[in-house]
């Protein structure tokens, strides 16, 4: 057998391998480390020309592939998920994939609250249905977050950050479950990485609401539990949806470049500026405040 086809058949099976098994999650490396070994092709080539035995030649080539595959899973920007996942398995958890919860509890004296959540890429949600004051869940592989509470003008403050960096970590997993007690007036900030974020505070007391960073989509629903809401968002997003309810008015200002927007519902007062026509005779209103670059805005009235 020529080493010539046996070379061929080592590197596609090679490949192939490594694709099949990140696909199925059991490996991942970055291809871009592959890249970065380009010239292994011509150590094979040369290992190919040397005068000696085939079966010499295809030993050392196997040697090369294998600390080859070794360099790419144990590289300090790859890891292996299988060995995540049997060491989870021990305790019943899948490996790679770490979970946290915190409650902080909920008493009738408390009427105003702060809520500031400092995060890096992910998926997060905010929603109600808690007898707490604010109950948080995350999984995923980065983390832990940390917690800090205080009161801040007579309003209990909850900031929720990163402990620990994410600059070395590829294929981030980071998923955020928040639920407020609809019986307390927020003002939520979130300063942001490239996420994904769907807010429903319909039925939660919303006076004020920062979206900051950059995110990928970002989901908002309003309610008209609070008289008052105001709105800013500054950040780079790429698809931005509002509801907001009809019982309440709402004025839309934005100086911001958007390729494609649609207020459907509202009227445009001048450049920049869009009021439903209810805005002057109900007691509800919502302001939103746009200073960002988004390529697709909707708002919409429910």
């Amino acid at each position: 057998m020529k080493y010539s086809n046996i070379f061929w058949g080592v590197i596609l099976v090679t490949l192939g391998s490594l694709f099949f098994l990140k696909n199925l999650d059991i490996l991942y490396f970055e291809w871009g480390n592959i890249l970065r070994l380009w010239p292994l092709l011509l150590v094979l080539w040369g290992i190919s020309i040397l005068p000696t035995k085939s079966i010499i030649k295809v030993i050392v080539s196997f040697v090369i592939v294998a600390v080859t595959v070794i360099f790419l899973i144990t590289s300090p920007n790859s890891y292996s998920k299988y060995n995540f996942i049997h060491y989870k398995c021990n305790k019943g958890h899948t490996l790679d994939i770490e979970e946290q919860h915190f409650y902080e509890p909920f008493n009738d004296s408390i009427k105003n609250a702060i809520l500031v959540f400092e995060a890096a890429a992910g998926k997060f949600e905010v929603t109600d249905e808690t007898e707490h004051l604010l109950e948080f869940d995350k999984r995923g592989n980065i983390g832990p977050y940390k917690f800090l509470l205080s009161d801040n003008n007579k309003k209990k403050e909850i900031v929720i950050e990163l402990k620990n960096s994410t600059k070395h970590i590829n294929n981030i997993r980071n998923n955020a479950d928040i639920k407020l007690n609809r019986n307390v007036e927020w003002d939520i900030y979130l300063d942001v990485g490239a996420a994904k974020i769907n807010l429903d505070l319909s039925k939660i007391k919303t006076k004020y609401l920062d979206i900051d960073g950059g995110a990928s989509s970002v989901r908002i629903k309003l309610g008209d539990k609070s008289d008052y809401t105001k709105l800013d968002i500054d950040a780079g997003v790429a698809s931005l949806y509002i509801k907001i309810p009809e019982s309440s008015g709402c004025e839309i200002r934005t100086e911001s470049f958007l390729m494609s927007k649609n207020f459907s519902g509202f009227d445009k007062l001048k450049k920049g500026v869009y009021r439903t026509p209810n805005f002057d005779n109900t007691s509800k209103k919502i302001h939103i405040n746009i200073d960002a670059a988004i390529s697709s805005l909707k708002v919409r009235r429910y």
